[in-house]
């Protein structure tokens, strides 16, 4: 992997996703990381949160877990949450605020007190703040200082709901609170550097499950899991599938897209877009019908964006950034599924990157967070069709969330 893309993670606050697979090495790599968070306090306020889809899936692992894993469900039940743009939310300055979706007319919901030893003090998050039916909040923090003595940040995890009336509160490790699909579950680290160990929680603060990662499963870095479409199982990189209901962990075939780099699901769980060492492409759920849209190599002409690929809720176009690295320019761009055409709508010069992409609800917009030469963070907006030009939402903050208004039954 190329220094600039070693130099993308760095300013992401992310180690970036590992191309071997000696599980030793890995588990060396994720200890001495020095983007360590825990060891530095070091949480990216330039890193902003992904929507559902957020948290990048990692490479295939040549281990086996099961002697036959099974197939993916080529037809997972799948319940599409459809809506309309509501408000913005993010944070800035150790605070969580809601504003109108253009940024305008912001409160403050969670008052934190900012930290003298790192950027993590009082509330702070990643990952989806929003939950998918837009009526709860996710974010970490106590609220106060950062812990002095170790010099890390709180990452108590909080539910409330949208004015900042708390719901609940409870630990957890790790930098993404992974929402499940139907909005009553998130799913945090126990553990995140021991035994590594998953654990889901309901919206009343109950953890419901425990789940222990395979004994041989090597660390590769910072990451997180992601849940999958019909809410049964959770994914983490290396190709490891974690059911919730704690029957034994499955690892997925090399060529399962599930053990792709970047891996994200369609909103509605017909298809998956993924990165390979050939480019960018798109399958069926269950792996068939792969298409190849983009050519490249993946160190050359795709960001790693922690947060990865993200596609419309119509189900049609993929959102991503491509070659961003010093000397490169950094391109936000908008990928038609079915015609393989790809828009540039964002041109952000080569001292500039993008982090974080996310559409609006009705796929009209697409939200995503710029970090300029002084390595200053910002939320800016643009249409899909690319104009007008992109507009500036909130100046100083890196991560933010649309939410998503849902009909009340």
């Amino acid at each position: 992997m190329t220094a600039d893309l070693h130099e993308l993670f760095d300013r992401a606050g992310r180690n970036p996703p590992v191309g071997a697979l000696d599980a030793d090495a890995l588990l060396r790599q994720a200890r001495r990381s020095r983007n360590h968070r825990r060891a530095t306090g070091a949480v990216a306020a330039i890193v902003a949160v992904t929507v559902v889809l957020a948290v990048a899936v990692g490479v295939a692992s040549q281990r086996r877990l099961s002697a036959d894993p099974g197939p993916a469900d080529p037809h997972p039940t799948v319940v599409q949450v459809v809506g309309s743009l509501g408000r913005l939310a993010y944070g800035i300055g150790a605070d969580i605020y809601v504003a109108d979706a253009d940024g305008r007319n912001a409160v403050k919901i969670a008052d934190g007190a900012p930290s003298e030893y790192g950027d993590c003090g009082g509330y702070w998050g990643e990952g989806p703040l929003w939950s998918p039916d837009g009526r709860y909040l996710a974010y970490r923090g106590d609220g106060g200082e950062a812990i002095s003595e170790t010099n890390t940040c709180d990452r108590t995890v909080n539910i409330s709901d949208s004015t900042g009336n708390p719901v609940a509160s409870f630990p957890g490790d790790g930098w993404a609170i992974a929402w499940s699909p139907d909005s009553t579950r998130v799913a945090v680290w126990d553990d995140f550097y021991g035994s590594a160990k998953l654990e889901i929680y309901g919206l009343d603060g109950v953890r419901q499950a425990v789940l222990p990662m395979p004994s041989d499963w090597a660390m590769p870095g910072d990451v997180d899991p992601v849940w999958s479409p019909d809410g049964t199982s959770l994914l983490v990189p290396l190709g490891v599938e974690i059911p919730v209901d704690g029957s034994t962990p499955k690892q997925l075939p090399p060529d399962d897209p599930r053990s792709q780099w970047m891996a994200t699901n369609s909103p509605n769980g017909a298809e998956i877009a993924y990165i390979s060492p050939d480019g960018l492409s798109v399958a069926a759920a269950d792996g068939s019908d792969a298409r190849l849209l983009i050519p490249g190599v993946l160190d050359k002409d795709f960001s790693l964006s922690p947060y990865g690929l993200q596609w419309s809720p119509t189900n049609d176009r993929i959102a991503f950034a491509r070659a961003s690295g010093r000397g490169q320019t950094s391109e936000l761009a908008v990928l038609d599924v079915t015609s393989g055409s790809v828009r540039t709508l964002a041109d952000m010069g080569r001292s500039e990157m993008f982090h974080y992409i996310e559409f609006s609800p009705e796929g009209d917009q697409i939200l995503f967070s710029r970090t300029d030469a002084a390595r200053t963070p910002s939320l800016w907006s643009v249409h899909v069709d690319g104009a007008p030009d992109p507009h500036r939402l909130v100046a100083g903050t890196g991560w933010g969330d649309w939410q998503t208004l849902t009909p009340t039954p």
